[in-house]
């Protein structure tokens, strides 16, 4: 019996494990020439960041950021950056609405990716920032165009010093996936 209660348990086990994997998904802008950018620069976002109740966890997660873009030859440049960079992240469900009057915009290219909005260039979008997604944005500096969006699902950031491995693989899986992605789109 306790032979029949085990495999139970590891058949349960297996079965869920799928429902509880992590995902990633990458959405850019085809059209962009990512080796033409040199610099980036951060934008700190505290209300989405987790700078404020975990700066270690806040500091790890920018330090695996720029580790890629330095691995791709950029350097930081906090006066006139190429591209900014920045992270969401929250440990509840929130929404933004940001408005806009800088003549953001999304490039040529984007309207049909799942996380982007319709074309504009003014005016207020609304963002939901779900408990345990982390979200990875890069956009133009100068054009103020979206350039890059990378989603990590189900790192559960209660905690964000417990996840702090979910969050690492995570970021490696997005730019693993936006590799594979660049690589099929120049076949």
């Amino acid at each position: 019996m306790r032979t029949f209660n085990l495999c139970a348990t590891l058949l349960l086990l297996l079965a869920a494990s799928p429902v509880a994997a992590q995902k990633v998904y990458v959405d850019y802008d085809t059209y962009a020439d990512f080796g033409s950018y040199k610099s980036f620069a951060w934008v700190d976002t505290d209300t989405t960041s987790l700078k404020m109740n975990y700066p270690e966890v806040d500091s790890m997660i920018k330090n695996n950021i720029e580790y890629y873009l330095v691995k791709a030859g950029m350097v930081e440049d906090l006066e006139n950056p190429d591209v900014k960079v920045t992270y969401h992240a929250s440990t509840t469900n929130q929404t933004q609405f940001m408005t806009s009057t800088f003549g953001y915009s999304y490039g040529a290219g984007w309207a049909w990716g799942p996380y982007w909005g319709p074309m504009m260039t003014s005016g207020t979008m609304v963002t939901e920032f779900k408990k345990g997604t982390m979200i990875i944005d890069i956009w133009d500096a100068r054009k103020k165009e979206a350039l890059f969006r990378g989603t990590i699902t189900k790192i559960y950031i209660d905690n964000p010093l417990k996840a702090i491995k979910k969050i690492d693989d995570g970021i490696d899986k997005v730019v693993d996936t936006y590799r594979k992605m660049r690589a099929k789109n120049t076949k």
